[in-house]
């Protein structure tokens, strides 16, 4: 039997995860995973996003968008950039700090952001469907109680808290316990997510992010008073090895989340200077890697999960999970929805918000970002503006990401195109994908094979015709006024 040819979905019968995908093709993956690309949650990527936009035309944006979609459903992030301990691996704008002053200083001027919205909506009439919430960062839960009371209590005023479908909080397990966790649900939090990484001590050691299993168990006590627990790891983390990842797991499957976010690891030291602090030696190769994933993959299905999208396993009963069946799972920026909302009101430095075809992002410079608010104006740095053709590429590669699958007819009526003819070259394109078993073609779709897996970035990029060179949103974010230096 050709495995290679079995899509994401049916590669469900135990005795096929018996034969390696990776062992005889060591040189396909290691010459399609060592072309840069971006991860297309958002597209086009954040990092080709243009300078030049400004508090205008981000008000402008929100104005014409609701305008014409009053019930656009929305949600709305907190990005908090400060954190307790540095983690070696992160690719977040966040710096560490201890400093009380600087938490307050910081949770004042996002208060100021929500200001400017409330203003603005005010002033032409808007009642944004703000119907999730999300607080991330940097690290959250690293704020003190009544700094995060203000905080959500500003929230408050113009979010209905009991109403909304979702209110979510990523957690750093050294930041919390069981009596903060329990404050957060008094405050409307329903769902929280921990950052793990991985549980092997020696992982920890080499990224300055230790946890125990024990440490987590105390914490999920407190599991009863949300709908939903996720827990973010990845692999390919330096001293890693395949053995210690599936022990990992075993832990993980014994705490037993509702969700997991399971990334490859990012190393760029020359954006994120943290990054040097690994080394390089002890990072696993692009192969190890592959076969990290291979070993990963049948572990989640045994344990009892469903695959979501690229990277992410849920339990069935899960609402990512159930929208996956359903059919309206939606990726983003932010992850994965369940289809309640595509577009993101984000405030705080380096927030990205999408509005229906804009996209925006904020100052990645925290005097930057206070300078912009204190002088009564957005802190946008960057945009984009999609025209048609973005919208409909876009909308084909989340499908490719979410359900390996495309349907030709689908794009036809739904934008009034004749997909075939509009796509000739791209077509054209997949059918080296399809020579190496990573998707199959028939008339009117492709689908991605389990092979095909290992090249979801290299299939989207056949749709990318903005030829813009990759570059990494924060590398590409340093836009500074007045030369500033970056903090």
């Amino acid at each position: 039997m050709n495995l290679s040819v079995l899509s994401p979905d049916e590669f469900l019968d135990k005795d096929r995860w018996k034969e390696s995908m990776v062992t005889p093709n060591k040189d396909l993956i290691v010459e399609y995973q060592s072309v840069k690309s971006a991860y297309f949650t958002a597209y086009p990527s954040p990092g080709t996003w243009y300078e030049g936009f400004s508090s205008q035309d981000y008000g402008n944006a929100i104005i014409e968008v609701l305008s014409r979609n009053p019930e656009l459903p929305i949600q709305f992030y907190v990005h908090f950039p400060y954190c307790k301990i540095q983690c070696w691996f992160c690719q977040c704008y966040q710096m560490v700090t201890h400093d009380r002053d600087k938490m307050e200083t910081m949770v004042n001027y996002l208060i100021k952001e929500m200001d400017l919205l409330l203003a603005l909506f005010k002033k032409h009439g808007l009642k944004p469907n703000f119907n999730e919430l999300h607080l991330g960062g940097g690290t959250p839960s690293w704020l003190p109680i009544d700094l995060f009371d203000r905080l959500v209590d500003k929230i408050g005023t113009f979010i209905d808290l009991k109403k909304i479908h979702e209110f979510a909080i990523e957690v750093d397990p050294r930041t919390a316990d069981v009596e903060k966790i329990k404050h957060f649900h008094s405050k409307g939090v329903n769902r929280i997510s921990f950052g793990i990484q991985d549980f092997a001590p020696q992982v920890g050691k080499a990224v300055n992010r230790e946890h125990t299993e024990a440490e987590i168990a105390e914490l999920l006590k407190t599991r009863h008073l949300f709908k939903g627990v996720n827990f973010d790891l990845i692999y390919g983390l330096p001293r890693q090895t395949r053995e210690s990842l599936k022990e990992t797991l075993d832990t993980v499957f014994r705490l037993s989340p509702d969700r997991i976010a399971f990334s490859i690891l990012g190393n760029r030291p020359d954006v994120f200077k943290h990054n040097a602090m690994m080394k390089i030696e002890e990072i696993p190769g692009l192969i190890e890697r592959a076969y990290m994933w291979e070993d990963s993959f049948p572990a989640f299905l045994k344990a009892g999960y469903v695959r979501v999208g690229m990277d992410h396993f849920a339990k069935p009963n899960d609402e990512i999970a159930q929208a996956k069946y359903k059919e309206t799972l939606f990726r983003n920026q932010m992850g994965y929805s369940p289809g309640r909302f595509a577009d993101v009101c984000a405030i705080g430095p380096s927030g990205m918000s999408r509005y229906g075809e804009y996209y925006f992002a904020s100052s990645y410079n925290i005097p930057d970002y206070f300078e912009f608010i204190d002088e009564g104006k957005f802190p946008v740095v960057r945009g984009y503006k999609l025209d048609k053709d973005l919208e409909i590429r876009r909308d084909i590669m989340n499908k490719i990401m979410v359900y390996y699958h495309v349907n030709y007819d689908y794009f036809s009526h739904l934008y009034n195109i004749d997909f075939k003819k509009y796509f000739a070259q791209e077509i054209e394109e997949l059918k080296e994908f399809e020579g190496i078993n990573a998707i199959q073609m028939k008339e009117n779709s492709f689908t991605v094979t389990y092979f095909g897996n290992y090249f979801l970035r290299n299939l989207c990029l056949v749709f990318d015709k903005l030829n813009l060179k990759y570059m990494h949103n924060i590398e590409s974010g340093k836009v500074i006024r007045k030369e500033k230096v970056v903090v």
